[in-house]
């Protein structure tokens, strides 16, 4: 099997915090958190927003989710 791609590592963390009842666990809580549109973090994970600052973001909403490098 190949490697997970961005947006299905983040889906899958954010399942398990659903289920342990932890934060995020939606892509919601996660603009929420940031103050960012629901739409943008959604671009953002799909990977249809590049450049330095999605970059950013990508790292600082997997840091958020409890994503492990």
């Amino acid at each position: 099997m190949g490697s997970l791609t961005y947006k299905e590592k983040l889906l899958i963390q954010l399942m398990r915090n659903k289920q342990s009842g932890l934060e995020p666990s939606s892509q919601k809580a996660i603009a929420d958190k940031f103050g960012l549109s629901r739409v943008y973090v959604g671009t953002v994970i799909d990977n249809r927003q590049h450049g330095p600052k999605a970059n950013e973001w990508r790292r600082k909403f997997a840091a958020y989710a409890g994503m492990e490098d």
